[in-house]
């Protein structure tokens, strides 16, 4: 009869040594990694945005019935274009996360279907500064590719009311307006006229935003020039 041999466990030369430079190196690469990418532009993939960060957003304000007024949503600008004239397409938007203390308003540049045609390619639109600190501290948490809406709280009632005839300076029609017809409104640092006796033909700062009419009377008339709200979409932060 044959004899079975017991199998012999050879614990004693299993290569330890080897294993642990192994593990040790797989960890060190590990940390490489990390520490790769806590440096580079991949952090944005592994955290949310923390203040002072500096972010790149495209976003689209959005007026009360929730049609774009100002977007970097080529797409977007170009369906409302066909249907609506005061839509406005503009470049990503760069902010520092958590900032508070914007000024009054900032004029981008953008442009617009009917401005074109008139000649004029490039058109200042103003954001103003209650919404760039609410979008500053909007982002706050956000990844690379989130998106949200920013609903807009304002301090101040964001309204002028008008005479007729000052309405009707501007090149407007004070007869045909009605209540929810969009009006262009220019906004500046210096007004256009400064008293009497002289005239300053370039405003500082010039910039437009679309105002709503929100109430008239048989010779007065009031606009909102706010927005309620704005979807954002984080592209990328360091």
């Amino acid at each position: 009869m044959k004899k079975e041999r017991k199998k012999e466990t050879q614990t004693g030369n299993f290569p330890w040594q080897k294993v642990l430079i192994i593990a040790v190196g797989v960890v060190f690469a590990v940390m490489f990694v990390f520490q790769y990418a806590m440096t580079s532009g991949m952090l944005q993939y592994l955290r949310g945005v923390r203040a002072n960060d500096t972010v790149t957003l495209d976003f689209t304000l959005k007026d009360e019935m929730g049609q774009p007024i100002l977007t970097t949503d080529q797409s977007l600008y170009t369906a409302a274009s066909q249907q609506r004239v005061w839509v406005f397409l503009t470049s990503p938007l760069t902010l520092r996360a958590g900032y508070i203390g914007n000024p009054a308003f900032m004029g981008v540049n953008s442009e617009n279907l009917i401005a074109s045609r008139l000649g004029n390619p490039t058109v200042r639109f103003g954001l103003l500064g209650q919404e760039l600190d609410q979008l500053d501290v909007g982002v706050i948490g956000m990844k690379a590719g989130d998106t949200k809406t920013i609903r807009f709280n304002f301090t101040d009632p964001l309204t002028v009311t008008m005479k007729n005839y000052e309405f009707n300076a501007m090149g407007m029609n004070f007869t045909t307006i009605a209540v929810g017809d969009p009006v262009p409104l220019g906004f500046s640092e210096t007004p256009m006229a400064q008293g009497l006796e002289g005239a300053n033909s370039t405003p500082t700062n010039a910039v437009l935003r679309i105002a709503t009419v929100t109430n008239k009377t048989a010779d007065s008339i009031e606009l909102f020039y706010g927005y309620p709200s704005a979807d954002i979409t984080v592209r990328e932060f360091k």
